[in-house]
């Protein structure tokens, strides 16, 4: 029999790991249920719930899914709806004389729900005077319960992380316009130096062409060598740049990943995609449950998007934003799956700084768009790994600078007016946030000293995302 602890709590949390209340709307969702035969019903029940320590949180959000099945009675053209009764989330540990590790806990979920099938009907009802003699009849419209059940429902997760850090490798180079092949040879060195490495020899990888993620497909990637065989080639000055992402254990043994890439293209107007909306050859996996992978990113023509303009469930993916992609623009969704040596799911979680260009070098946590999060600058040292992208293109990582609440960039040139940047962290600990993370005034200004007096004939120019 478990005993709970009064240490760690489990709570639940939206995607970014803020705690919520399970009765605010969307913070449990329903999927659509499946009726496999004579009124028998299965639906999935999701959500993200985290591990704190008191009041801090030391878990990245951990997405569950209870899949229920149920009886009820559905007539032809009624509805299904659902409405959260009861819901509570612990943490059940068999030692309660010590703090439990992360690695030591298991997590319980108990959802309790009111499943109703109704349809909106026309009744005549009497209408009445002041002495409740019928004068008249009137057609009101109202919903008409056919049956309804409580359902209760929940779920055992054992929820083990093991710190694991990532080394990463950048290759470099630009397009001439008539090459189809890249090698060691053509890789601008100031940029990196180790070449094209094997792919046997990494956990995932990346190619960007201008900035924009390319399918597997679209190329060949062996040791020292990158071949396209699209039909077009690399533009003339286009950057040409692969990412080598190597995750280790505490052995520092190489973990394997396997990288699924949902492919499709904008029409304009939509802003819901579903595994039908995957372009055709590119990828057969289409969207995976958030529960079955270790993080996600979203690229939109090349743009690496902040959590809060996307939500992803198994099968779809909605955007949030305001307005849909433009015509013809890249979405693809990127899933990355670990699994540590005895196949337990690595759960890490990808938050991103956001911001414009105000012409500078400098940008601190005041400079972030609050909209798209107020994680601010991590440290580097809380994270396992750090991506730069100015304007969409992955920057190498000789050409910035990061500290707790602070990037800062190396380069020769500055970011054009209204650029976006864009500092991606992963980590398998919860992003800082930005409250913690704020930079004194006399720290600031030493540092831009410190960049002013700075050697500038280490600074190298900014990769650039060239007009096509």
């Amino acid at each position: 029999m478990f005993e709970y602890s009064p240490l760690i709590t489990c709570r639940l949390t939206d995607q970014f790991g803020n705690e919520i209340s399970p009765y605010r709307t969307g913070a449990i969702t329903y999927t659509e249920p499946i009726d496999h035969f004579a009124n028998r019903w299965s639906v999935g029940i999701e959500g993200y719930i985290a591990v704190f320590s008191e009041e801090e949180r030391i878990s990245p959000p951990i997405p569950f899914c209870i899949v229920t099945s149920f009886c009820l009675c559905a007539p032809k053209e009624s509805t299904i709806t659902f409405v959260l009764e009861r819901f509570h989330a612990c943490v059940a540990n068999c030692q309660q004389k010590s703090k439990p590790k992360i690695g030591q806990i298991k997590l319980l979920v108990r959802v309790e729900t009111i499943i109703s099938s109704q349809k909106e009907t026309s009744f005549l009802v009497p209408q009445v005077d002041a002495n409740f003699n019928i004068i008249d009849r009137v057609c009101i419209r109202a919903d008409r319960v056919f049956d309804s059940i409580r359902v209760r429902s929940a779920c055992c997760i054992q929820y083990k992380n093991a710190e694991m850090q990532a080394e990463l490798s950048q290759y470099s180079t630009i397009a001439d316009g008539s090459k189809r092949t890249f090698r060691n040879d053509d890789e601008m060195k100031e940029y990196g130096g180790q070449g094209i490495l094997s792919p046997e020899d990494v956990s995932f990888y990346n190619v960007f062409v201008n900035g924009v993620l390319q399918p597997k497909m679209n190329y060949i990637l062996k040791k020292g060598e990158l071949t396209f065989i699209t039909q077009d080639i690399p533009a003339k000055d286009c950057s040409v740049i692969i990412l080598f992402v190597t995750w280790k254990n505490a052995d520092c043994q190489v973990v394997d990943a396997l990288e699924w890439q949902f492919s499709a293209i904008s029409n304009g107007y939509k802003k819901v995609y579903v595994n039908e909306d995957e372009v055709p050859g590119y990828e057969s996996q289409g969207i995976p449950a958030p529960h079955n992978v270790s993080y996600c990113n979203l690229y939109i023509n090349g743009v690496l998007q902040p959590k809060s303009n996307y939500r992803v469930r198994k099968g779809r993916l909605e955007l949030t934003t305001e307005t849909a992609p433009t015509k013809d623009s890249f979405v693809i969704l990127e899933s990355i799956i670990i699994h540590d040596t005895k196949g337990q799911l690595f759960r890490a979680e990808a938050c991103s700084y956001n911001a414009y260009s105000c012409g500078g070098k400098i940008y601190t946590d005041r400079d972030e768009i609050w909209k798209y999060g107020i994680y601010g600058v991590p440290d580097p040292d809380e994270t396992s790994y750090q991506n730069l992208f100015v304007n969409g293109i992955l920057q190498p990582h000789v050409n910035y600078i990061v500290q707790r609440g602070c990037l800062i960039l190396k380069t020769e040139d500055s970011p054009a007016e209204k650029a976006p940047i864009t500092l991606q962290s992963v980590s398998s600990r919860p992003a800082v946030s930005c409250g913690e993370t704020q930079l004194a005034e006399t720290t600031l200004a030493r540092i831009k000293k410190e960049l002013l007096n700075s050697d500038n004939a280490d600074e190298r120019p900014l990769i650039h995302r060239k007009q096509l």
